[in-house]
């Protein structure tokens, strides 16, 4: 094997002799047949496979990196994605994250229970909403994870995530209308169905550009966007279902939707992905879905949201039943009528609770990312929902009912942001945030499909013992008192996080 000559060997005048250096030489940094050499900034290439002859400083260069190698792309887009946000970058984050809570917020707690109750009549109004919500959780379950994993690894031009949110909010604007028009309720829990395969193409994706986009210092603040966002999306979309008919209601909703989804892919430019790995065969894809729970701290974080989701949807779900059966008419707060029916009456107490939840976000984003003490904001914000419920459990008049909704909703507020930041956090792997991230909604889809029919099956329960006194919504509310208490039990098992 050929090596270079010592320099007290060269000649009289100073210059060193260099004799040929083999191609193998090299093999340790160049895998590749071809040899490829940094001299003077360009590339120099012996098609002999051997290397011409050069001084020993520019050997010391590294060779240029080549195909088989991690992608240099790569590199550059990581390097790309850890400067800091501007304000006009965060608004266009979160932009798409307005429109969501615009709609699905009224649809789930307003709209839904309305047009169930029309198609199906008012004995069988909350079985039919139970496995109407359980038909398009069902469906959720596989489409979150498995579009998250497909968008890890897309290459198209727009980006890993922008063809997904393009391609869920078409197909959910055309299943809203669907939904508007359907006359029966299989034709309304079929479009259901296309909606939350359809939101499910689109979230899973969509939240990863959180941990894509946003540095480590900016997930507080960034919580804290997402967070205010979804506050006033949930009272837009409020206000236009307490100003328009539930009939109307889904098409300002629906163009709204798709208009914020248009914000959120124009101003957030991803950089196309390119590497060189073959793609991921779908068996392999499947048994890698659900890995990140064998993390230690993501499962106990996943746990833990799974249980004050319950909580939280346990009391959301039921607002509109418990203002009708046990609040009842006329809606009045402080000697003023503020709703002839249960519709407005809801519409009109989710304003307490998301000025509530809009300052609590704010101040619990900045308070996290100022101190790093993430647990102790879920420990007071679990704390402040079980006030609400214990609140929520005893009244029996709107106005007592509004400040229940304005204590629920500082504690809802402040764990709606943190829980974002901590799931950023505890993400295992960077090259698969969206499937992680799709496994991480699950611990909100499968709250759907739970909540409604074991606070049904507790309501109906305890009215049997106090009928009189309206005893099933009062266990309801404790019944979601308790789910908060554990889940902040739970949150103290997380290792990583302060």
């Amino acid at each position: 094997e050929k090596e270079l000559a010592s320099p007290d060997q060269g000649d009289g005048d100073g210059e060193e002799d260099i004799s040929l250096l083999d191609a193998n030489s090299f093999s340790e940094h160049s895998p590749s047949a071809r040899n490829l050499v940094h001299h003077d900034g360009e590339d120099i290439e012996d098609i002999s496979g051997k290397i011409a002859p050069m001084h020993p400083i520019h050997m010391m260069k590294p060779p240029k990196k080549i195909a088989d190698e991690p992608d240099v792309d790569q590199v550059h887009e990581k390097r790309h994605y850890k400067k800091m946000l501007s304000s006009k970058e965060m608004f266009g984050l979160s932009s798409y994250w307005f429109g969501w809570s615009a709609l699905m917020g009224p649809l789930l707690f307003i709209v839904m229970p309305v047009q169930v109750e029309q198609l199906s009549g008012s004995e069988r109004k909350a079985i039919e909403l139970g496995n109407t919500l359980i038909l398009g959780s069902i469906v959720a379950i596989i489409v979150a994870p498995v579009s998250g994993s497909i968008s890890d690894t897309s290459t198209h031009p727009w980006g890993r995530r922008s063809p997904f949110i393009a391609t869920g909010v078409v197909l959910v604007t055309l299943s809203l209308i669907f939904m508007a028009v359907a006359n029966a309720l299989w034709i309304y829990k079929a479009a259901f169905f296309l909606l939350s395969v359809a939101n499910n193409i689109a979230m899973s994706p969509y939240t990863a550009l959180v941990p894509d986009l946003v540095p480590q210092p900016q997930r507080g603040v960034a919580s804290a966007w997402l967070g205010v966002m979804a506050f006033i999306g949930t009272f837009a979309g409020g206000a236009v279902t307490y100003m328009i008919k539930i009939e109307y209601c889904l098409v300002p909703l629906g163009l709204l939707h798709a208009f914020t989804g248009y914000i959120t892919i124009r101003l957030c430019r991803e950089r196309p992905l390119v590497h060189n790995r073959a793609p991921i065969h779908c068996c392999r894809r499947l048994m890698y879905l659900f890995r990140p729970l064998c993390n230690h701290d993501f499962r106990v974080m996943f746990i833990a949201r799974f249980l004050m989701q319950m909580g939280i949807l346990t009391v959301q779900e039921y607002l509109t039943y418990f203002l009708k059966d046990a609040v009842g008419r006329p809606y009045t707060f402080l000697g003023y009528v503020v709703g002839k029916d249960e519709k407005e009456a809801v519409s009109v107490l989710f304003l307490p609770m998301l000025v509530a939840s809009l300052i609590s976000a704010c101040l619990a984003g900045v308070y996290a990312d100022r101190t790093g003490k993430r647990k102790m904001v879920v420990y007071v914000s679990a704390g402040i929902m079980m006030v609400g419920c214990s609140v929520f459990s005893f009244s029996r008049t709107f106005t007592m009912t509004v400040f229940a909704a304005l204590i629920f909703g500082s504690g809802y507020g402040a764990f709606s942001v943190i829980e974002w930041a901590m799931a950023t956090d505890l993400l295992p792997n960077p090259d698969e945030f969206a499937k992680d991230m799709g496994v991480w909604s699950l611990a909100l889809v499968l709250p759907q499909v739970i909540s409604g029919k074991l606070a049904g099956v507790v309501h109906t329960m305890f009215h049997r013992i106090g009928p009189s006194i309206q005893l099933g919504y009062s266990m309801i509310f404790v019944l979601a008192l308790l789910f908060f208490l554990i889940g902040a039990l739970y949150v103290k098992r997380i290792q990583s996080i302060s």
